[in-house]
C-alpha cells in the first residue's frame, strides 16, 4: 500500500497557508480502496452498472496516480491530459478523496449523494446542496463537498463556493425516525484532491480537509432506512451480476460472503447480505429499522485486516 498526505484547515481563510499541524498526517490507501470507492461512486441512481462501466470508474482513478517512494504521485497521463479530460479526472479524484477521508478520518462507512436522482431530499429556492451526507458511529451527521485539481491546491474561489453549498443546509430530518440533526461547523467539510511536494517527493497526492465557518438555514429531509437499503442493494446487485458462487469465510467468528473478480475481492457480512435477499425490508414497510439493523451488526464486528491488503477490496463496512 502507498501513502497520501492529509492536511486539515480550521477555516476557509486558513486554506493553503495555515494547516492545523496537530491534524497533519499521512496514511496508507490500498489499490483495492481505489476500486472499491470509485465503483461505489459509479452506482449513481442506485442502478446496476455494466462491467465496462465498473472498469471505467475504477481505472480512471487508478490511472491518475503512480507509486513513487511509498507515496502516490500524479501520473503523466493525468497531468498532461487534454483540459476537458483532466477536469473529469480531477472531479473523480475529489469524489474518491471524500470517501477515503470520511472512512479514514471521520469513521463514516456510508455516504449518500445529495444529487442522486433516487435521493428524496431536496433544497428549496434553488439553493445548491453539497455532494455528500454521512453519519458516524456516534450518530453525528456530516456534510461533505468534493473538489479536485492537478495543481498544488484548489482555488480560493472554489472553496468559497463549496462553503456556500455546505452552509445552505441548516438541519436534517430523518423521516424514518423523525429525528432531527443540526450539523455544526466541525461536521461540514470541503475535501480537496490536489498534488504538491511532500517528504522530498514532487507532486504527491494531497487531500486537504477544509472546515468552513458559517451556519445553514434550510431543512433537508432524508429516509436513512431507505438510503441505507439502496446503498447495500447497489453492492448486492453488483456481486450477483458476476454470476459467481460466493465463498464463505470466517474471521474471528464473523461470517462473510466473498467474491473474486479480476484479482479484486469483494466481501460483505453474511447477515447483511441475507437480510437484503430475504425480502424482510421492502418498499411496503419503508425498509423500517434497516439502518439500525445494519449499525448493530457492524458494531459487533472487528474489521478483518486480511481483507485490506493491496489488490484486495472489501465493501465499505
Amino acid at each position: 500500500m502507498e501513502s497520501v498526505n492529509y492536511e486539515y484547515f480550521d477555516s476557509e481563510n486558513d486554506y493553503s497557508k495555515n494547516p492545523n499541524a496537530t491534524k497533519h498526517r499521512s496514511f496508507n490507501v490500498s489499490r483495492g480502496d481505489f476500486s472499491k470507492y470509485a465503483i461505489l461512486n459509479g452506482f449513481y441512481g442506485k442502478k446496476l452498472i455494466s462491467r465496462d462501466a465498473r472498469k471505467f470508474y475504477s481505472s480512471m482513478c487508478r490511472m491518475a496516480v503512480k507509486k513513487e517512494k511509498g507515496f502516490y504521485v500524479i501520473s503523466d497521463e493525468y497531468e498532461f491530459a487534454e483540459t476537458s479530460y483532466k477536469n473529469v479526472i480531477s472531479f473523480a479524484m475529489g469524489m474518491l478523496a471524500t470517501r477515503i477521508i470520511a472512512n479514514e478520518i471521520y469513521n463514516i462507512n456510508k455516504l449518500y449523494h445529495f444529487t442522486d436522482k433516487s435521493f428524496k431530499g431536496t433544497l428549496v429556492n434553488g439553493k445548491m446542496a453539497p455532494d455528500w451526507i454521512g453519519v458516524d458511529g456516534q450518530k453525528k451527521v456530516f456534510l461533505f463537498e468534493s473538489k479536485g485539481t492537478c495543481n498544488k491546491n484548489v482555488r480560493k474561489k472554489t472553496i468559497e463556493h463549496a462553503k456556500v453549498q455546505l452552509n445552505n443546509v441548516g438541519s436534517i430530518k430523518d423521516t424514518s425516525t423523525n429525528q432531527m440533526y443540526y450539523p455544526q461547523k466541525d461536521s461540514k467539510h470541503v475535501i480537496c484532491s490536489c498534488f504538491d511536494a511532500y517528504s522530498g517527493i514532487d507532486k504527491v497526492w494531497n487531500i486537504h480537509d477544509v472546515d468552513p465557518e458559517g451556519k445553514g438555514e434550510v431543512n433537508l429531509e432524508i429516509n436513512f432506512d431507505k438510503e441505507c437499503f439502496m446503498y447495500y442493494q447497489a453492492f448486492v446487485s453488483y456481486v450477483d451480476s458476476l454470476n459467481q458462487v460466493y465463498q464463505c469465510e470466517s474471521v474471528k467468528n464473523q461470517k462473510y460472503y466473498c467474491w473474486v473478480y479480476e484479482d479484486e475481492k469483494y466481501c460483505i457480512l453474511e447477515e447483511i447480505y441475507n437480510s437484503m435477499k430475504s425480502g424482510q425490508f421492502n418498499e411496503q414497510n419503508r425498509y423500517r429499522n434497516f439502518n439500525n439493523y445494519v449499525n448493530e451488526k457492524l458494531s459487533d464486528i472487528e474489521y478483518p485486516e486480511q481483507f485490506s491488503h493491496d489488490g484486495i477490496s472489501s465493501y465499505e463496512d
